[in-house]
């Protein structure tokens, strides 16, 4: 999920080291499609699970597969929020905030993040979020 506060950081998530997929990582909050879950209803639970917060309006950015993920559609849905770090509470993982794009790109980043992150933030749906 790419999920963009009003100064236009991305919400993060710092995978365990023990987390089954991308350990130590840094990626993007998200899960997991429950079985006749619709995957949109998905991304909103996710991110009450793993944030605490809420958004009203989530928009299909992407969909397609990843390397490392083989067979696993995964649905990329971007939003806009007016949380503050202080709002986030972590629910899964070693940490989650709200970083620059800039600062993204030198961690260590999961597959996924790898991939969508830097092709989200040259998108017009990023500069959209960035007028609001």
């Amino acid at each position: 999920m790419l999920l963009v506060d009003p100064q236009g950081r991305l919400l993060m998530q710092h995978r365990t080291d023990d987390a089954p997929i991308a350990p130590g990582r840094w990626a993007l909050p998200g899960g997991h499609v429950e079985p006749a879950e619709d995957p949109l209803v998905a991304a909103h639970r996710e991110l009450m699970e793993e944030t605490a917060l809420t958004v009203d309006r989530l928009d299909l950015w992407w969909r397609g597969t990843v390397p490392g993920r083989p067979g696993a559609d995964v649905f990329a849905y971007h939003g806009v929020t007016t949380a503050s770090q202080d709002d986030v509470v972590l629910g899964e993982g070693q940490a989650m905030l709200f970083l620059d794009p800039s600062e993204i790109l030198t961690r260590a980043l999961a597959a996924t993040a790898e991939l969508i992150v830097p092709a989200f933030v040259g998108s017009p749906e990023y500069r959209s979020a960035l007028a609001h």
